[in-house]
């Protein structure tokens, strides 16, 4: 049995190890992506202007008034002046054609209170300018920036085999004969000695100290990148989560999911008028139109700095009507638990401590790969010096 799980956690290891090395030190600096941001580009953030905020819909009819080739998809609204509003285009489809205008996703921030341009940027362009580091990092550290789907189910696979390999390696590290517990204390010490040694104790005693933190970070990547393929269907074995909005209306034909005639304003309003009938205390700071299934999202509350994760509204982008919702700290068990996990990710469940512990995870994870892939290679020059030695005897 040891010899099966030794060769599982050597080729799950290696099969990630560059993965989650390079996840890792992304991770580690996007801890703190939003105020990184903030400080590297503060044109974009800051709004001098004083007076009161202009509705979420007349930033929208700005933005797309200036750029008709564009439509904004999501925004931020701010809570109060001095702060941007977020609004995020892509291209509009060209009716003489039917494909989309040749236009890049751009994403613009507003003075709330004068709707003037503050900034403008393309959105996961490449790669270490200002105003493009971070939007290229969180691009990256989901996805890879491989086109497609591609990169979610990539590093969505790296997530199960690092799920998987938490537990191999755990299990190895337990000693074989007694007295059990004088013998596996030796695997918690980083004893040092030449190098082989020390990257050894460093592998086996920073993945045993760190285990109760990296496995929550690597069951919310399986949550982030593969949340209906993967994450819900084993968490609905315990305790069932009921379909998204996105994936309910996926279901529905084409031809069902209506037309669009609620505008931003009126969505807005719609979330406003519903968030009080539900008591929902934190004010809208995301909306969100699907053209693809015609609903309107709506989120209260800023950066995802709620412990229990954000409140999310849903409603009909023909009516109205409201089609779902998502209310931070109700639900099943599973819902609950599947909202927890991007609060988790970013360390943000626990405010300022969690992203500064998930900022010296990502470096110790980096850390992880290396000596496992220094172990690897050293004991891979072991063997075939053996296999050398017994051929020429």
């Amino acid at each position: 049995m040891r010899a099966v799980l030794v060769l599982l956690h050597r080729y799950i290891g290696l099969a990630t190890a560059l993965f989650l090395l390079l996840a890792g030190l992304t991770g580690s600096v996007l801890a703190f992506h939003h105020e990184l941001d903030e400080w590297l580009n503060p044109e974009f953030y800051q709004a001098s202007s004083d007076g009161p905020l202009l509705a979420p819909g007349v930033l929208v009819d700005r933005v797309q008034t200036e750029h008709p080739r564009l439509q904004v998809w999501y925004m931020e609204y701010p809570q109060e002046t001095g702060h941007t509003a977020l609004l995020a285009a892509v291209a509009r489809t060209d009716p003489a054609t039917g494909q989309p205008y040749p236009e890049r996703n751009q994403v613009f921030y507003l003075d709330p209170v004068s709707a003037e341009q503050q900034g403008q940027r393309f959105w996961g362009t490449c790669c270490f300018q200002r105003k493009n580091l971070v939007p290229f990092l969180l691009e990256f550290h989901y996805n890879l920036v491989l086109p497609g789907n591609w990169g979610l189910w990539l590093m969505g696979l790296v997530a199960i085999g690092w799920v998987v390999d938490c537990f191999v390696a755990s299990l190895l590290t337990l000693p074989r004969g007694r007295p059990f517990w004088h013998k596996w204390s030796s695997a918690w010490k980083i004893k040092g000695g030449h190098a082989y040694r020390l990257n050894f104790d460093l592998h086996r005693a920073g993945g045993l100290w760190l285990w109760l933190l990296l496995l929550p970070i690597a069951v919310s990547s399986v949550a982030m990148n593969l949340p209906s393929q993967v994450f819900k269907p084993a968490v609905s074995l315990f305790s069932p989560i009921k379909p998204s909005v996105y994936e309910a209306r996926g279901r529905i034909p084409t031809a069902e999911l209506g037309v669009t005639r609620l505008t931003y304003q009126q969505a807005f309003e719609r979330a406003q008028e519903e968030g009080q009938r539900l008591g929902l205390k934190e004010a809208i700071g995301e909306l969100y139109y699907s053209f693809e299934y015609n609903f309107y999202g709506a989120g209260f509350g800023q950066h995802d700095t709620n412990a229990h994760g954000k409140s999310w509204l849903f409603f009909h982008g023909t009516d109205g009507r409201l089609l779902g919702q998502e209310i931070a700290g109700q639900g099943t068990w599973g819902e609950r638990f599947y909202r927890l996990q991007l609060p988790i990710h970013g360390g943000r469940i626990i405010g300022m401590t969690g992203q500064v512990i998930v900022a010296v995870l990502g470096v110790l994870i980096a850390m992880l790969s290396l000596t496992g892939i220094y172990i690897w290679w050293r004991k891979l020059l072991a063997r075939r010096s053996s296999k050398k030695r017994k051929s020429t005897r």
